[in-house]
């Protein structure tokens, strides 16, 4: 929906979470649902949403459900047809929401209220023992004014013991990777892009020739994919570009292909809103050269390589996580 898609883009740059952002779409457009709003404030398609649930399935070692577009629709807009409990779960992990935040009904619910935390829904949890504990202890959930400067303030003191770089200073800059892919929907978009971009600055000391470790190019690349997507979003396509770019290079100097895959069908992507045809297509047939067989390479043909026109709309990527080599 085209006014969603602008009221998103006002919210975002307002600083809006993504509870206001789906607020003010339904305020806005009161024949949206709750469902459907958080998705459309995330800036999701409903194909989007089926990939992110299929693969939040694999991660957990499961087979992928049969989940489907039509499926999503109905629940968004039959009040008579919800999600199982499964599904719930699913939803609530990948949209990073609790259950009524999205309008699902009490019958749904497949766990009590209090045990659905932001944070544990956004690292892939939901162990209600845990939730309970933290509570009772008075832990407070992380914010953006202290939870995430703190990840870089880490990173920080690590370098300071460790100018040169080291084995802690690779798992430090991994786990902020995570933590920021993570958390992505949970920040303002300016203020993470301040934060990626400083704790990228504090590894540029470590790049000297000979100087960084694999998995610190790695992180690096991954860090400068989140700044592409967060740059397109603040609607920077040329910045956007350039950090990708950055990604894609780092990711092929340390063999990373899933993320030189990745890279690529985003610069796909912002080629295609651009109005560049050809250079979206090309970069998709070269992020489909580098991905891995399977669920990526499938991937990179839907979102990048089959809708590379001018005309088709663009949303964001999770950038992948990690994988030790």
């Amino acid at each position: 929906m085209r006014e969603a898609a602008r009221i998103r883009t006002r919210c975002q740059r307002a600083g809006y979470t993504n509870e206001q952002a789906a607020a003010a779409i339904r305020e806005a457009l009161p024949e949206v649902t709750r469902l459907e709003a958080w998705r459309l404030a995330l800036g999701w398609s409903r194909a989007d949403t089926v990939t992110q649930i299929a693969e939040l399935y694999q991660a957990d070692g499961l087979m992928p459900p049969g989940l489907s577009e039509s499926m999503l629709c109905r629940w968004e807009h039959d009040p008579d047809d919800w999600p199982g409990g499964d599904y719930a779960v699913m939803l609530c992990r990948v949209y990073r929401a609790r259950p009524e935040q999205l309008g699902l009904p009490q019958s749904q619910r497949v766990l009590p209220l209090t045990s659905w935390t932001a944070d544990m829904i956004g690292y892939g949890r939901h162990d209600a023992g845990v939730a309970v504990s933290r509570r009772q202890e008075g832990t407070e959930q992380m914010t953006t004014d202290a939870g995430l400067p703190s990840v870089r303030e880490s990173l920080q003191l690590a370098l300071l013991a460790e100018p040169d770089g080291s084995s802690l200073v690779d798992e430090l800059a991994e786990a902020a990777a995570d933590h920021y892919a993570l958390n992505y929907s949970r920040h303002p978009v300016p203020v993470l892009f301040k934060e990626v971009r400083a704790t990228r600055a504090l590894l540029a000391a470590v790049l000297a020739p000979g100087g960084a470790s694999t998995d610190l190019q790695r992180q690096v690349g991954r860090l400068s994919a989140l700044l592409g997507n967060l740059a397109f979003h603040l609607e920077d396509p040329s910045g956007a570009r350039t950090h990708l770019g950055t990604a894609a290079a780092y990711a092929n100097r340390c063999g990373d292909m899933a993320l030189a895959a990745w890279a690529y069908g985003a610069l796909s992507m912002v080629a295609r809103s651009t109005g560049n045809p050809p250079a979206a297509l090309a970069y998709a047939d070269r992020g489909t050269a580098a991905a891995p067989r399977g669920l990526l390479r499938a991937q990179l043909h839907a979102w990048g390589r089959c809708p590379a026109s001018p005309s088709r709309a663009v949303t964001g990527k999770r950038v992948p996580r990690s994988r030790k080599r």
